[in-house]
């Protein structure tokens, strides 16, 4: 019965891919034996709620007993960790060797120069682990603490019921991407480090009479500081919410309006920021008026412009990302 199916798939899901046919099969085989001939869709609702939460079955399934992150999850967590830690140490240390090749420390004796860059590019990449690492860790067992492992809304206290099952998929629909995802995780780390860490990188480069490089930056570094501690914390919660996305495989309701709290809260702040003039640092166009020969009034003009067009695009990108999941929804009802 259709029921079933979902249930087992609810169970299977929490499971690694090796063992999920197994215990799918043994799983069913339970079922059946605890029903009679011809079941009803309430004697068989009453069975699974006998049987209980599938997280909570899962976990029994599962012989490898972890405890932070528990098994539910565990194979979940290894993967992204990996996968969170080796970004944060490519974009750490990437944006350490720019730093470097753009603005180098030089002290005037060769081996001393040598010996400062590799320390900072070790502290960088010990610096890219220790953050990816605590920073996965901490979400996942907020995320397995907080319920939404089973497909409910964080930190509902309720009997769980049948009534909550996700819909076995019959098409690919709701499946989320990982290598979406993954994609995703990618650019805002390297957005977040590279705002946070480095906004001096974003800049116009030019040589200067004297063999020099001069660097005009954007952004208006004491301007910018502001909006640090907003901009982490939206990131973390969207990072948080990316390994949702991860750990959930496909689409559900939670997961969907928690996608549309963060990308409107992410869409609010990125309009302030564009809007707010004094983050840019207004030397950043006089020198684009000397490169192109054109007023600076025309380049305010196009500066103006410019954000327009961007709020227009963010606001519809935002649009589209918060009713996709819905959409997906209704596809299969």
């Amino acid at each position: 019965m259709k029921l079933i199916d979902r249930y087992i798939y609810a169970v299977t899901s929490y499971l690694p891919e090796e063992a999920r046919e197994d215990v799918g099969k043994e799983l069913k085989s339970n079922i059946e034996e605890m029903l009679p001939d011809n079941p009803s869709e309430d004697e068989v609702y009453k069975v699974l709620v006998e049987l209980g939460n599938p997280w909570e079955l899962a976990s029994e399934y599962n012989t490898k007993k972890r405890y932070l992150i528990g098994p539910s999850y565990y194979d979940s967590y290894i993967y992204v960790l990996k996968m969170v830690v080796g970004i944060c140490i490519a974009v750490f240390l990437s944006l350490e060797a720019i730093s470097w090749i753009i603005e180098p420390q030089t002290s005037g004796y060769l081996y001393s120069d040598i010996g400062n860059m590799i320390g900072a590019l070790i502290s960088a990449i010990f610096e890219g682990t220790l953050q990816g690492a605590a920073w996965v860790t901490i979400i996942f067992v907020i995320l397995e603490r907080s319920g939404v492992a089973t497909g409910g809304l964080p930190f509902a206290k309720k009997e769980w019921t049948p009534d909550e099952l996700p819909e076995a998929p019959v098409n690919n629909s709701r499946k989320i991407s990982r290598v979406e995802t993954g994609f995703s995780m990618f650019l805002t780390i390297l957005f977040t480090v590279l705002i946070i860490l480095k906004p001096q990188l974003i800049a116009i480069y030019l040589h200067g009479d004297n063999g020099s490089l001069d660097i005009t930056s954007l952004l208006n570094i004491e301007r910018l500081q502001l909006y640090i501690p907003m901009i982490l914390i939206l990131t973390i919660i969207y990072v948080a919410h990316l390994i949702w996305k991860f750990v959930a495989g496909s689409w559900n309701l939670p997961l969907a309006i928690f996608s549309a709290i963060i990308n409107g809260a992410q869409c609010v702040l990125i309009i302030g920021m564009l809007n707010d003039k004094s983050i840019f640092n207004m030397e950043f166009f006089a020198t684009i008026s000397r490169i192109l020969g054109i007023s600076y009034e025309n380049v305010l003009m196009w500066l103006e412009r410019s954000i327009w067009i961007a709020i227009v695009a963010i606001v519809a990108i935002y649009i589209w990302e918060t009713i996709s999941p819905f959409l997906k929804f209704k596809k299969i009802i």
